[in-house]
């Protein structure tokens, strides 16, 4: 038998040797967690101070701070000190207004009333891209019965106010700044052989019902009307050109475009062995007539960019009636343009009581204007749009490609020239390293455009001048240079 003794130690000796066994796992614990920790001396060895850049010496509020806008600024005020020389220098009936990116730089008599001249196109140009649309397009049709190959009584070419509606000889016996972007008569005449049309029976009928018969504006000086534009109609071909100048001549014009289209589209047939048996007339198309054929314009941004390149008169003309047509669905005509542009230029927070609008091209000079608000006009379309891209190019393209041949703004330049007699207008952009100036400048002087043999233009030193000014951006210090030291 166990003795008593014997029976009570034995749960004792268990209950010691359970306790020791986590006793000696948290003492293995502990020493094998003080292995870990780092020896402070070694880390110290191991710390390494940072080295810090050298103190700067320009205070903290110093301009050096911001050297972008010390440079824009001293940039900004070089130009203005140039331009301010060229204000002085032009008269109090001139205006001379210049922005960089926005920014006001620099301004003389910027609400002044001035004669625009062909800076009237700017503003033609703009509403006819708001109101009408970039991918607008003219659409010229001929309508008449067909059977067997045959027109069975008159042909009706249907003009759609194409201003640029051209054949192949036209542009070449142009003396200077031919039509670009032109619609190819040939083309019509070209789709009826297709067809297999061989004969017109009738006659070919003009019908430029488009617009009203207003071939000139009344208030035009009298040398203008069949030199410079006119006579007006929905539709023309070759700018209603009759007789092309050649050896010294002048130009003749028809005296009725529509049938002066007729004839020439008459003259096209029978060179592609189609016979008319009518003659050339005006006249309207019967409602009933079936369309036959027709062809479309190029955009209304290609539209737009050969009327500021050239300077096309007739084209700035014909968009004014269009955009009456498109307003209100109505016979096209100058007066009624004339409202559908002013309520454009209301849209865009411009007083229209600055200005007068007499005409599309700026051949009328009872026009009025300021240089703020063509500035306005200018920027109300993107620059890289049909507007800015169809202005004509310093020393190189349309009617400024024999000028500023050697400024420091060559090919940097675009902008719409303006010529009357006593009237010289240029308004665009220059691009610099950085930064667009946007500029308009109309002097207005007697006899200012005129040029006399053997000197240069009258006109001719005020361009200059800005072309010096307006190059020279920047001309402050570099970013680099204003950097805190």
């Amino acid at each position: 038998m166990r003795s008593p003794a014997r029976v009570a130690i034995a749960p004792i000796i268990v209950l010691s040797v359970l306790a020791a066994i986590p006793a000696f796992g948290f003492g293995y614990l502990w020493r094998w967690a003080e292995a870990r920790v780092p020896d402070p001396a070694a880390e110290e060895a191991a710390v390494v101070e940072p080295s810090l850049p050298a103190a700067l010496s320009t205070p903290m509020l110093s301009v050096r701070r911001a050297p972008q806008t010390l440079a824009t600024l001293a940039s900004d005020s070089s130009l203005a000190a140039g331009l301010t020389n060229l204000g002085a220098f032009i008269n109090d009936t001139s205006c001379l207004v210049v922005q960089v990116d926005g920014r006001p730089v620099f301004a003389h008599n910027g609400d002044l009333p001035v004669t625009p001249a062909s800076n009237e196109k700017l503003i033609t140009a703009a509403v006819a891209l708001e109101v009408l649309g970039a991918d607008y397009t003219f659409t010229t049709k001929l309508l008449g019965a067909v059977a067997d190959g045959v027109v069975t009584g008159d042909l009706y070419l249907l003009g759609g106010g194409d201003p640029l509606l051209s054949t192949a000889d036209y542009p070449p016996t142009v003396l200077s700044d031919p039509p670009i972007n032109v619609t190819r008569l040939e083309d019509l005449v070209t789709q009826l052989v297709a067809a297999g049309i061989t004969r017109i029976q009738g006659n070919v009928v003009g019908d430029e019902s488009r617009y009203d018969t207003e071939r000139f504006v009344p208030t035009w000086a009298a040398d203008i009307p069949n030199v410079e534009a006119g006579p007006l109609s929905a539709l023309m071909v070759n700018d209603a050109t009759q007789r092309f100048a050649a050896n010294g001549q002048a130009p003749r014009r028809y005296a009725d475009p529509a049938s002066g289209a007729a004839t020439d589209l008459i003259r096209l047939l029978k060179a592609n062995g189609i016979s008319v048996g009518g003659s050339a007339k005006s006249g309207p198309t019967p409602p009933d007539a079936p369309e036959i054929t027709a062809i479309s314009s190029a955009p209304m941004s290609a539209i737009v960019g050969e009327m500021l390149t050239t300077s096309d008169d007739n084209t700035a003309e014909l968009l004014l009636k269009e955009l009456s047509v498109k307003a209100d669905n109505i016979v096209g005509t100058r007066v009624d343009g004339i409202d559908v542009v002013k309520s454009a230029l209301t849209t865009w927070n411009i007083d229209t009581t600055k200005i007068e609008v007499t005409d599309g091209s700026g051949l009328d000079s009872n026009n009025i204007v300021t240089c703020n608000i063509l500035l306005q006009v200018l920027l109300h379309q993107p620059l890289d749009g049909p507007l800015g891209a169809g202005l004509p190019i310093a020393g190189q393209s349309g009617t400024l490609a024999s000028y500023f041949t050697t400024s420091p703004v060559a090919g940097r330049l675009h902008a719409k020239t303006g010529t009357l007699t006593n009237t010289k207008a240029l308004t665009g952009f220059v691009t610099t390293g950085g930064a667009t100036i946007d500029f308009s400048m109309i002097i207005g002087a007697p006899n200012i455009s005129t040029e006399q043999p053997g000197s240069p233009p009258a006109f001719l030193p005020y361009w200059d001048q800005l072309g010096t000014a307006l190059g020279s951006y920047p001309s402050g210090p570099s970013v680099e240079a204003l950097q805190p030291r």
